[in-house]
Protein backbone atom coordinates (compact mmCIF):
# COMPACT_ATOMS: atom_id res chain seq x y z
CA UNK A 1 0.00 0.00 0.00
CA UNK A 2 1.83 3.43 -1.23
CA UNK A 3 0.37 6.41 0.39
CA UNK A 4 1.88 10.14 0.66
CA UNK A 5 1.64 11.62 3.92
CA UNK A 6 0.45 15.41 4.04
CA UNK A 7 3.42 16.46 5.36
CA UNK A 8 6.13 14.13 3.65
CA UNK A 9 8.38 17.14 2.05
CA UNK A 10 8.99 17.83 5.79
CA UNK A 11 10.01 14.01 6.34
CA UNK A 12 12.26 13.81 3.57
CA UNK A 13 13.64 17.16 4.57
CA UNK A 14 14.62 15.88 7.77
CA UNK A 15 15.90 12.51 6.60
CA UNK A 16 17.92 14.52 4.23
CA UNK A 17 19.47 16.40 7.28
CA UNK A 18 19.90 13.23 9.05
CA UNK A 19 21.87 11.32 6.56
CA UNK A 20 24.02 14.03 5.40
CA UNK A 21 25.36 14.10 9.42
CA UNK A 22 25.86 10.16 9.44
CA UNK A 23 27.78 10.54 6.35
CA UNK A 24 29.89 13.54 7.90
CA UNK A 25 30.14 11.18 11.09
CA UNK A 26 31.51 8.26 8.60
CA UNK A 27 33.65 10.69 6.95
CA UNK A 28 35.17 12.12 10.19
CA UNK A 29 36.01 8.72 11.29
CA UNK A 30 37.30 7.37 8.25
CA UNK A 31 40.19 9.86 8.76
CA UNK A 32 40.56 7.89 12.34
CA UNK A 33 40.51 4.43 10.83
CA UNK A 34 44.41 3.17 10.54
CA UNK A 35 44.63 -0.47 10.80
CA UNK A 36 42.08 -3.19 10.51
CA UNK A 37 40.88 -3.15 14.46
CA UNK A 38 40.11 0.04 14.24
CA UNK A 39 38.05 -0.70 11.57
CA UNK A 40 36.56 -4.31 12.60
CA UNK A 41 36.57 -3.87 16.27
CA UNK A 42 36.79 0.09 17.19
CA UNK A 43 40.59 -0.51 18.63
CA UNK A 44 39.05 -2.16 21.46
CA UNK A 45 38.55 0.64 22.94
CA UNK A 46 35.39 1.34 24.19
CA UNK A 47 33.87 1.62 27.69
CA UNK A 48 30.39 0.81 28.60
CA UNK A 49 28.05 3.93 27.54
CA UNK A 50 29.36 2.81 24.19
CA UNK A 51 29.28 -0.45 24.54
CA UNK A 52 25.47 0.08 26.04
CA UNK A 53 24.73 2.43 22.79
CA UNK A 54 26.10 -0.27 20.84
CA UNK A 55 25.08 -3.28 21.59
CA UNK A 56 21.44 -1.94 22.09
CA UNK A 57 21.34 -0.28 18.40
CA UNK A 58 23.05 -3.76 16.67
CA UNK A 59 19.34 -5.51 17.42
CA UNK A 60 16.65 -2.43 18.17
CA UNK A 61 16.05 -2.22 14.30
CA UNK A 62 12.96 -3.07 11.87
CA UNK A 63 11.99 -6.17 13.81
CA UNK A 64 11.61 -4.39 17.05
CA UNK A 65 10.39 -1.11 15.91
CA UNK A 66 7.91 -1.73 12.84
CA UNK A 67 8.05 -5.40 12.83
CA UNK A 68 6.92 -6.35 16.56
CA UNK A 69 4.30 -3.68 16.68
CA UNK A 70 2.68 -5.47 13.62
CA UNK A 71 3.22 -9.06 14.88
CA UNK A 72 1.24 -7.75 18.43
CA UNK A 73 -1.59 -6.23 16.19
CA UNK A 74 -1.71 -9.87 14.46
CA UNK A 75 -1.08 -12.13 17.48
CA UNK A 76 -1.08 -10.63 20.62
CA UNK A 77 2.62 -11.35 22.83
CA UNK A 78 2.80 -14.70 21.30
CA UNK A 79 3.47 -12.67 17.87
CA UNK A 80 6.53 -11.10 19.41
CA UNK A 81 8.35 -13.99 21.59
CA UNK A 82 10.85 -14.00 19.17
CA UNK A 83 12.11 -10.02 19.88
CA UNK A 84 11.87 -8.04 22.26
CA UNK A 85 11.96 -11.01 24.52
CA UNK A 86 14.01 -13.36 22.69
CA UNK A 87 16.49 -10.41 21.96
CA UNK A 88 17.01 -9.06 25.44
CA UNK A 89 17.41 -12.89 26.47
CA UNK A 90 20.67 -13.58 23.72
CA UNK A 91 22.23 -10.03 25.25
CA UNK A 92 21.83 -11.20 29.18
CA UNK A 93 22.67 -14.87 28.13
CA UNK A 94 25.77 -13.47 26.37
CA UNK A 95 26.67 -11.52 29.71
CA UNK A 96 26.54 -14.37 31.78
CA UNK A 97 27.83 -16.85 30.03
CA UNK A 98 30.20 -16.04 26.93
CA UNK A 99 31.67 -11.93 27.11
CA UNK A 100 34.52 -12.99 28.74
CA UNK A 101 35.87 -16.08 27.03
CA UNK A 102 35.00 -13.77 23.69
CA UNK A 103 36.83 -10.67 24.74
CA UNK A 104 39.88 -12.58 26.00
CA UNK A 105 40.47 -14.30 23.26
CA UNK A 106 41.23 -11.30 21.24
CA UNK A 107 39.88 -12.59 18.14
CA UNK A 108 38.58 -9.56 15.27
CA UNK A 109 35.92 -12.39 14.14
CA UNK A 110 34.35 -15.47 14.82
CA UNK A 111 35.32 -17.25 11.70
CA UNK A 112 38.98 -16.63 13.49
CA UNK A 113 37.70 -18.47 16.13
CA UNK A 114 36.25 -21.56 14.43
CA UNK A 115 39.11 -22.21 12.71
CA UNK A 116 41.52 -21.92 15.78
CA UNK A 117 39.72 -24.20 17.60
CA UNK A 118 38.91 -26.21 14.56
CA UNK A 119 39.64 -26.60 11.05
CA UNK A 120 39.32 -24.06 7.67
CA UNK A 121 36.19 -26.20 6.62
CA UNK A 122 34.36 -25.55 10.03
CA UNK A 123 35.76 -22.13 9.47
CA UNK A 124 34.69 -22.13 5.74
CA UNK A 125 31.63 -22.91 6.21
CA UNK A 126 30.61 -21.31 9.77
CA UNK A 127 31.46 -18.14 7.84
CA UNK A 128 29.02 -19.06 4.98
CA UNK A 129 26.31 -19.59 7.07
CA UNK A 130 26.93 -16.34 8.99
CA UNK A 131 27.03 -14.45 5.77
CA UNK A 132 23.79 -15.88 4.46
CA UNK A 133 22.10 -15.14 8.30
CA UNK A 134 23.68 -11.35 8.11
CA UNK A 135 22.26 -11.07 4.98
CA UNK A 136 18.85 -12.04 5.69
CA UNK A 137 19.15 -9.69 8.56
CA UNK A 138 20.07 -6.30 6.19
CA UNK A 139 17.15 -7.39 4.23
CA UNK A 140 14.83 -7.01 7.45
CA UNK A 141 16.36 -3.54 7.80
CA UNK A 142 16.16 -2.54 4.13
CA UNK A 143 12.86 -3.79 3.86
CA UNK A 144 12.38 -1.04 6.98
CA UNK A 145 13.81 1.83 5.49
CA UNK A 146 12.12 1.67 2.03
CA UNK A 147 8.94 1.00 3.82
CA UNK A 148 9.30 4.68 5.87
CA UNK A 149 10.07 5.95 2.31
CA UNK A 150 7.43 4.52 0.39
CA UNK A 151 4.79 5.70 3.10
CA UNK A 152 5.77 9.39 3.48
CA UNK A 153 6.89 10.10 -0.48
CA UNK A 154 4.45 7.34 -2.73
CA UNK A 155 7.42 6.17 -4.31
CA UNK A 156 7.63 1.69 -5.00
CA UNK A 157 9.23 -0.38 -1.90
CA UNK A 158 11.34 -1.19 -4.54
CA UNK A 159 12.81 2.15 -4.89
CA UNK A 160 12.44 3.08 -1.25
CA UNK A 161 15.01 -0.12 -0.49
CA UNK A 162 17.47 1.15 -3.24
CA UNK A 163 17.90 4.38 -1.94
CA UNK A 164 18.30 2.69 1.70
CA UNK A 165 20.94 0.61 0.27
CA UNK A 166 23.30 2.88 -1.25
CA UNK A 167 22.84 5.62 2.10
CA UNK A 168 24.31 2.42 4.11
CA UNK A 169 26.85 1.38 1.73
CA UNK A 170 28.85 4.83 1.42
CA UNK A 171 28.65 5.68 5.75
CA UNK A 172 29.61 2.10 6.32
CA UNK A 173 32.40 2.10 3.93
CA UNK A 174 33.97 5.07 5.27
CA UNK A 175 34.45 4.53 8.86
CA UNK A 176 33.62 1.18 9.63
CA UNK A 177 33.00 0.50 13.35
CA UNK A 178 34.45 3.38 14.66
CA UNK A 179 32.21 5.06 12.71
CA UNK A 180 29.03 2.92 13.77
CA UNK A 181 29.98 2.97 17.81
CA UNK A 182 30.55 6.84 17.05
CA UNK A 183 26.76 7.25 16.28
CA UNK A 184 25.29 4.26 18.19
CA UNK A 185 24.73 6.03 21.33
CA UNK A 186 23.56 9.59 19.97
CA UNK A 187 21.06 6.80 17.54
CA UNK A 188 19.79 4.97 20.90
CA UNK A 189 18.76 8.29 22.25
CA UNK A 190 17.10 9.80 19.08
CA UNK A 191 14.97 6.31 18.98
CA UNK A 192 14.31 6.75 23.14
CA UNK A 193 13.12 10.32 22.61
CA UNK A 194 10.89 9.55 19.28
CA UNK A 195 9.37 6.32 21.23
CA UNK A 196 8.53 7.81 24.13
CA UNK A 197 6.58 10.42 22.42
CA UNK A 198 4.66 8.67 20.30
CA UNK A 199 3.79 6.31 23.02
CA UNK A 200 2.81 8.83 25.51
CA UNK A 201 0.47 10.69 22.65
CA UNK A 202 -1.21 7.16 22.18
CA UNK A 203 -1.39 6.22 25.44
CA UNK A 204 -3.18 9.50 26.16
CA UNK A 205 -5.97 8.96 23.58
CA UNK A 206 -9.54 8.34 25.27
CA UNK A 207 -10.25 5.75 22.68
CA UNK A 208 -7.19 3.68 23.51
CA UNK A 209 -8.97 2.48 26.27
CA UNK A 210 -6.15 3.28 29.07
CA UNK A 211 -4.01 0.60 30.78
CA UNK A 212 -6.67 -1.85 31.56
CA UNK A 213 -7.46 -2.08 27.75
CA UNK A 214 -3.77 -2.62 27.44
CA UNK A 215 -3.36 -5.16 29.86
CA UNK A 216 -6.39 -7.47 29.43
CA UNK A 217 -5.77 -10.77 28.65
CA UNK A 218 -8.30 -10.69 26.03
CA UNK A 219 -8.31 -12.86 22.54
CA UNK A 220 -10.48 -9.81 21.39
CA UNK A 221 -7.48 -7.56 20.88
CA UNK A 222 -5.15 -9.05 18.40
CA UNK A 223 -6.62 -9.71 14.97
CA UNK A 224 -6.32 -13.72 15.50
CA UNK A 225 -8.28 -13.90 18.35
CA UNK A 226 -5.64 -15.61 20.98
CA UNK A 227 -5.05 -14.81 24.41
CA UNK A 228 -3.46 -11.36 24.61
CA UNK A 229 -1.13 -12.14 26.78
CA UNK A 230 -0.12 -15.57 26.89
CA UNK A 231 3.55 -15.44 26.83
CA UNK A 232 3.53 -19.51 26.96
CA UNK A 233 1.65 -22.10 25.38
CA UNK A 234 -2.12 -22.60 26.62
CA UNK A 235 -3.44 -25.95 27.87
CA UNK A 236 -6.45 -27.27 26.44
CA UNK A 237 -8.55 -27.54 29.66
CA UNK A 238 -7.15 -23.73 30.72
CA UNK A 239 -7.97 -22.63 27.88
CA UNK A 240 -12.00 -24.06 27.07
CA UNK A 241 -12.28 -23.21 31.02
CA UNK A 242 -11.37 -19.15 29.85
CA UNK A 243 -13.14 -19.71 26.79
CA UNK A 244 -9.78 -18.52 25.13
CA UNK A 245 -7.45 -20.63 22.78
CA UNK A 246 -5.03 -23.58 23.17
CA UNK A 247 -1.45 -23.37 22.14
CA UNK A 248 0.82 -21.10 20.84
CA UNK A 249 -0.54 -19.66 17.76
CA UNK A 250 -3.29 -22.49 18.07
CA UNK A 251 -0.57 -25.24 17.56
CA UNK A 252 -1.48 -27.27 20.52
CA UNK A 253 0.56 -30.45 21.85
CA UNK A 254 4.42 -30.53 21.49
CA UNK A 255 4.01 -28.14 18.30
CA UNK A 256 2.97 -25.77 20.67
CA UNK A 257 5.73 -26.38 22.84
CA UNK A 258 8.50 -26.79 19.75
CA UNK A 259 6.94 -23.06 18.41
CA UNK A 260 7.53 -21.45 21.49
CA UNK A 261 10.87 -22.76 21.84
CA UNK A 262 11.56 -22.06 18.32
CA UNK A 263 10.26 -18.36 19.15
CA UNK A 264 12.36 -17.89 22.39
CA UNK A 265 15.45 -19.62 20.54
CA UNK A 266 15.79 -18.29 17.83
CA UNK A 267 16.85 -14.74 18.23
CA UNK A 268 17.44 -15.71 22.42
CA UNK A 269 19.95 -18.22 21.46
CA UNK A 270 20.70 -18.41 17.75
CA UNK A 271 22.10 -14.58 17.35
CA UNK A 272 24.12 -15.71 20.42
CA UNK A 273 26.40 -17.21 17.57
CA UNK A 274 26.19 -14.16 15.26
CA UNK A 275 29.47 -11.98 13.62
CA UNK A 276 27.75 -8.10 14.32
CA UNK A 277 26.89 -9.07 18.06
CA UNK A 278 30.33 -10.67 19.02
CA UNK A 279 32.11 -8.14 17.09
CA UNK A 280 30.85 -5.90 19.36
CA UNK A 281 31.76 -7.45 22.20
CA UNK A 282 35.34 -7.82 21.17
CA UNK A 283 35.48 -3.98 20.79
CA UNK A 284 34.81 -3.88 24.69
CA UNK A 285 38.03 -2.22 26.30
CA UNK A 286 38.07 -4.70 29.38
CA UNK A 287 36.13 -8.31 30.06
CA UNK A 288 33.98 -6.35 33.14
CA UNK A 289 33.03 -3.65 30.29
CA UNK A 290 32.12 -7.00 27.89
CA UNK A 291 29.99 -8.04 30.37
CA UNK A 292 28.53 -5.03 32.01
CA UNK A 293 27.30 -3.40 28.91
CA UNK A 294 25.61 -6.99 27.47
CA UNK A 295 23.39 -7.27 30.90
CA UNK A 296 21.89 -3.66 30.86
CA UNK A 297 21.77 -4.00 27.15
CA UNK A 298 19.50 -6.55 27.96
CA UNK A 299 17.62 -4.69 30.37
CA UNK A 300 17.25 -1.64 28.54
CA UNK A 301 16.40 -3.59 25.22
CA UNK A 302 13.53 -5.15 27.23
CA UNK A 303 11.91 -1.23 28.70
CA UNK A 304 12.29 -0.07 25.10
CA UNK A 305 11.06 -3.22 23.24
CA UNK A 306 7.68 -3.49 24.97
CA UNK A 307 7.25 0.31 23.99
CA UNK A 308 6.58 -0.93 20.29
CA UNK A 309 4.46 -4.03 21.34
CA UNK A 310 2.10 -1.82 23.75
CA UNK A 311 1.75 0.01 20.36
CA UNK A 312 0.67 -2.60 18.59
CA UNK A 313 -2.48 -3.24 21.29
CA UNK A 314 -3.35 0.39 21.33
CA UNK A 315 -3.51 0.80 17.53
CA UNK A 316 -6.34 -2.87 17.18
CA UNK A 317 -8.21 -0.50 19.23
CA UNK A 318 -8.01 2.61 16.72
CA UNK A 319 -7.42 0.41 13.51
CA UNK A 320 -9.41 -2.62 14.12
CA UNK A 321 -10.20 -3.04 10.53
CA UNK A 322 -6.18 -1.86 8.85
CA UNK A 323 -5.08 -3.25 5.45
CA UNK A 324 -3.15 -6.87 6.34
CA UNK A 325 -0.16 -5.52 3.99
CA UNK A 326 0.16 -2.29 6.25
CA UNK A 327 0.13 -4.12 9.11
CA UNK A 328 2.80 -6.12 8.84
CA UNK A 329 5.18 -3.01 7.81
CA UNK A 330 4.05 0.14 8.08
CA UNK A 331 1.62 0.03 11.00
CA UNK A 332 3.39 2.56 13.25
CA UNK A 333 3.80 4.85 10.39
CA UNK A 334 0.13 4.87 10.20
CA UNK A 335 -0.35 5.93 14.11
CA UNK A 336 2.70 8.14 13.73
CA UNK A 337 1.15 10.18 10.62
CA UNK A 338 -2.56 10.37 12.32
CA UNK A 339 -1.64 11.48 16.03
CA UNK A 340 1.61 12.96 15.89
CA UNK A 341 2.23 16.64 15.33
CA UNK A 342 4.05 17.63 11.78
CA UNK A 343 7.72 17.98 13.52
CA UNK A 344 7.09 15.56 16.19
CA UNK A 345 6.48 12.67 12.92
CA UNK A 346 9.98 13.94 11.64
CA UNK A 347 11.96 12.92 15.09
CA UNK A 348 9.90 9.86 14.88
CA UNK A 349 10.67 8.71 11.60
CA UNK A 350 14.31 9.76 12.28
CA UNK A 351 14.33 7.93 15.22
CA UNK A 352 13.29 4.81 13.42
CA UNK A 353 15.60 5.80 10.76
CA UNK A 354 18.48 6.01 13.39
CA UNK A 355 17.66 2.27 14.71
CA UNK A 356 17.68 1.08 10.96
CA UNK A 357 20.58 2.33 10.31
CA UNK A 358 22.38 1.28 12.96
CA UNK A 359 21.87 -2.07 12.90
CA UNK A 360 22.52 -2.46 9.49
CA UNK A 361 25.54 -1.05 9.68
CA UNK A 362 26.26 -3.20 12.04
CA UNK A 363 25.32 -6.34 10.34
CA UNK A 364 26.91 -4.55 7.02
CA UNK A 365 30.40 -4.45 8.48
CA UNK A 366 30.46 -8.00 10.23
CA UNK A 367 29.10 -9.04 6.68
CA UNK A 368 32.18 -7.19 4.34
CA UNK A 369 34.86 -8.72 7.60
CA UNK A 370 33.54 -11.85 6.86
CA UNK A 371 34.25 -11.87 3.18
CA UNK A 372 37.15 -9.41 2.98
CA UNK A 373 38.57 -9.76 5.79
CA UNK A 374 38.25 -13.91 6.72
CA UNK A 375 38.29 -14.21 3.01
CA UNK A 376 41.41 -12.52 2.16
CA UNK A 377 43.29 -14.38 4.82
CA UNK A 378 41.97 -17.75 3.20
CA UNK A 379 42.70 -16.97 0.06
CA UNK A 380 46.23 -15.25 0.58
CA UNK A 381 47.38 -16.05 4.13
CA UNK A 382 50.28 -13.52 4.03
CA UNK A 383 47.98 -10.84 3.06
CA UNK A 384 48.78 -7.40 4.80
CA UNK A 385 47.00 -5.43 7.09
CA UNK A 386 46.33 -2.69 4.38
CA UNK A 387 45.26 -5.27 1.49
CA UNK A 388 43.54 -6.91 3.97
CA UNK A 389 41.45 -3.74 5.32
CA UNK A 390 41.15 -2.89 1.49
CA UNK A 391 39.40 -6.23 0.69
CA UNK A 392 36.79 -5.78 3.90
CA UNK A 393 35.87 -2.39 2.30
CA UNK A 394 35.46 -3.33 -1.22
CA UNK A 395 33.29 -5.60 0.60
CA UNK A 396 30.75 -3.39 2.35
CA UNK A 397 28.88 -2.64 -1.14
CA UNK A 398 28.70 -6.40 -1.81
CA UNK A 399 27.31 -7.25 0.70
CA UNK A 400 24.50 -4.89 1.12
CA UNK A 401 23.90 -5.03 -2.39
CA UNK A 402 23.45 -9.12 -2.26
CA UNK A 403 21.10 -7.82 0.54
CA UNK A 404 19.17 -5.25 -1.47
CA UNK A 405 18.40 -9.02 -3.34
CA UNK A 406 16.72 -10.78 -0.51
CA UNK A 407 14.93 -7.39 0.76
CA UNK A 408 13.42 -6.79 -2.87
CA UNK A 409 12.82 -10.91 -3.11
CA UNK A 410 10.77 -11.25 0.61
CA UNK A 411 9.61 -7.56 1.54
CA UNK A 412 8.51 -8.74 5.47
CA UNK A 413 10.23 -7.83 8.06
CA UNK A 414 9.70 -9.68 11.11
CA UNK A 415 9.95 -13.03 9.49
CA UNK A 416 12.82 -11.96 7.51
CA UNK A 417 14.69 -11.18 10.52
CA UNK A 418 13.44 -14.21 12.62
CA UNK A 419 14.44 -16.79 9.62
CA UNK A 420 18.27 -15.20 9.41
CA UNK A 421 18.78 -16.04 12.90
CA UNK A 422 17.18 -19.49 12.73
CA UNK A 423 19.74 -20.49 10.42
CA UNK A 424 22.63 -19.89 13.09
CA UNK A 425 20.72 -21.60 15.92
CA UNK A 426 20.82 -24.91 14.16
CA UNK A 427 24.22 -24.53 12.29
CA UNK A 428 26.80 -22.34 14.42
CA UNK A 429 24.87 -21.95 18.25
CA UNK A 430 26.52 -25.59 19.25
CA UNK A 431 30.04 -25.80 17.55
CA UNK A 432 30.11 -21.77 18.59
CA UNK A 433 29.47 -22.93 22.55
CA UNK A 434 30.73 -25.93 22.92
CA UNK A 435 34.34 -24.49 21.15
CA UNK A 436 34.51 -22.33 23.79
CA UNK A 437 33.29 -24.94 26.82
CA UNK A 438 34.00 -29.04 25.77
CA UNK A 439 37.34 -29.80 25.23
CA UNK A 440 36.55 -32.92 23.34
CA UNK A 441 34.80 -30.91 20.91
CA UNK A 442 36.58 -31.62 17.47
CA UNK A 443 36.30 -30.29 13.61
CA UNK A 444 34.36 -33.84 12.81
CA UNK A 445 31.84 -33.32 15.55
CA UNK A 446 31.59 -29.41 14.54
CA UNK A 447 30.92 -30.32 10.72
CA UNK A 448 28.37 -33.01 11.57
CA UNK A 449 26.90 -30.64 13.94
CA UNK A 450 26.88 -27.85 11.60
CA UNK A 451 25.43 -30.02 8.12
CA UNK A 452 23.44 -31.99 10.61
CA UNK A 453 21.11 -29.13 12.20
CA UNK A 454 20.82 -27.62 8.90
CA UNK A 455 19.11 -30.66 7.66
CA UNK A 456 17.12 -31.75 10.66
CA UNK A 457 15.36 -28.15 10.21
CA UNK A 458 14.82 -28.57 6.41
CA UNK A 459 13.87 -32.48 7.31
CA UNK A 460 11.03 -31.15 9.99
CA UNK A 461 9.89 -28.35 7.58
CA UNK A 462 8.76 -30.72 5.40
CA UNK A 463 7.44 -33.05 8.02
CA UNK A 464 5.37 -30.06 9.19
CA UNK A 465 4.15 -27.85 6.12
CA UNK A 466 0.99 -30.30 5.51
CA UNK A 467 -0.06 -29.81 9.25
CA UNK A 468 0.63 -26.12 8.84
CA UNK A 469 -0.42 -25.69 5.35
CA UNK A 470 -4.05 -27.21 6.74
CA UNK A 471 -3.71 -24.67 9.33
CA UNK A 472 -3.70 -21.53 7.45
CA UNK A 473 -6.37 -22.30 4.81
CA UNK A 474 -9.09 -20.09 4.60
CA UNK A 475 -7.23 -17.62 7.29
CA UNK A 476 -6.48 -14.69 5.76
CA UNK A 477 -9.52 -12.48 3.80
CA UNK A 478 -9.21 -12.38 0.13
CA UNK A 479 -7.02 -15.41 -0.23
CA UNK A 480 -8.05 -18.19 -1.19
CA UNK A 481 -7.09 -21.39 0.22
CA UNK A 482 -3.83 -22.21 1.78
CA UNK A 483 -1.95 -18.86 3.21
CA UNK A 484 1.38 -20.10 1.83
CA UNK A 485 3.04 -17.15 3.09
CA UNK A 486 2.72 -18.63 7.36
CA UNK A 487 2.19 -22.03 6.09
CA UNK A 488 5.62 -21.73 5.03
CA UNK A 489 6.77 -19.66 8.14
CA UNK A 490 5.25 -21.96 10.71
CA UNK A 491 6.52 -25.06 9.35
CA UNK A 492 9.82 -23.50 9.50
CA UNK A 493 10.23 -21.94 13.06
CA UNK A 494 8.51 -25.51 14.55
CA UNK A 495 11.16 -27.75 12.11
CA UNK A 496 14.12 -25.77 13.48
CA UNK A 497 13.58 -27.78 16.82
CA UNK A 498 14.46 -30.53 14.96
CA UNK A 499 18.09 -28.80 13.72
CA UNK A 500 19.04 -28.45 17.44
CA UNK A 501 18.45 -31.68 18.29
CA UNK A 502 20.23 -32.94 15.67
CA UNK A 503 22.96 -30.21 15.75
CA UNK A 504 23.54 -31.46 20.02
CA UNK A 505 23.13 -34.98 19.04
CA UNK A 506 26.25 -35.37 16.43
CA UNK A 507 28.05 -33.08 18.14
CA UNK A 508 28.19 -35.21 21.20
CA UNK A 509 28.19 -38.56 19.17
CA UNK A 510 30.41 -37.56 16.23
CA UNK A 511 33.38 -36.08 18.62
CA UNK A 512 33.37 -38.60 20.90
CA UNK A 513 33.71 -41.28 18.46
CA UNK A 514 36.49 -39.79 16.20
CA UNK A 515 38.42 -38.43 19.26
CA UNK A 516 41.47 -40.83 18.13
CA UNK A 517 40.95 -40.15 14.31
CA UNK A 518 40.74 -36.49 14.49
CA UNK A 519 42.48 -35.38 17.75
CA UNK A 520 40.52 -32.02 19.37
CA UNK A 521 42.30 -28.93 19.14
CA UNK A 522 43.42 -26.77 22.31
CA UNK A 523 41.54 -23.81 22.78
CA UNK A 524 43.75 -20.87 22.19
CA UNK A 525 43.66 -16.58 22.07
CA UNK A 526 43.90 -15.42 18.62
CA UNK A 527 48.01 -14.86 19.73
CA UNK A 528 47.63 -19.26 19.84
CA UNK A 529 48.30 -19.11 23.37
CA UNK A 530 46.35 -21.26 25.85
CA UNK A 531 42.64 -19.34 26.02
CA UNK A 532 41.80 -18.89 29.81
CA UNK A 533 37.93 -20.27 30.58
CA UNK A 534 37.70 -20.64 34.30
CA UNK A 535 36.36 -17.06 35.63
CA UNK A 536 34.16 -17.26 32.51
CA UNK A 537 30.54 -16.48 34.47
CA UNK A 538 29.57 -12.80 33.73
CA UNK A 539 28.10 -12.86 37.41
CA UNK A 540 32.00 -13.30 39.00
CA UNK A 541 33.77 -9.94 39.37
CA UNK A 542 37.26 -10.61 37.35
CA UNK A 543 40.74 -8.60 37.76
CA UNK A 544 40.74 -7.81 33.91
Amino acid sequence: MEQTYEYGSWVIGGLGIYMMILLAVGWWASRRVTDEADFLVAGRRLGLPLMVGALVATWFGAGTTMGASGATYLFGVQGVVFDPFGAALCLVLLGVFFARVVRRSKFMTLVDFFESRYNSKVAGLSAFVMLIAEMGWIGALLVGFGSIITFFTGVSLAWGIGISTLVLIVYTFMGGMYAVTMTDSVQIAVVTVSMIAIFVIVMSLPEVGGWDYIFANDPSHNWMGINQWDFFPTSEARADAELGNAGFNYYTGHMGWFYWLAAIMAVGVGSIAAQDVNQRLMSAKSENVGVASAIVSGVVYIVLGMIPVILGVAAFKLYPDLEFEVVQNQMLLVMAADYLPAGLVVIFVCGLVAALMSSAAAATLAGASIVGYNGGKMVNPDISDADSLRWTRIFVPVVACLSLLIALKFEVIYNLMVAAWTLLLVSNFVPYACGFFWKKANSAGALAAMIGGFLGWVAGYYYYLPITSEANTGIVPGVDGVYEDWANWDAIYIGSIWGVIASVVLMVVVSLATQRAVPPKPVVDAEGRPLEIRGWSGLVPSKN
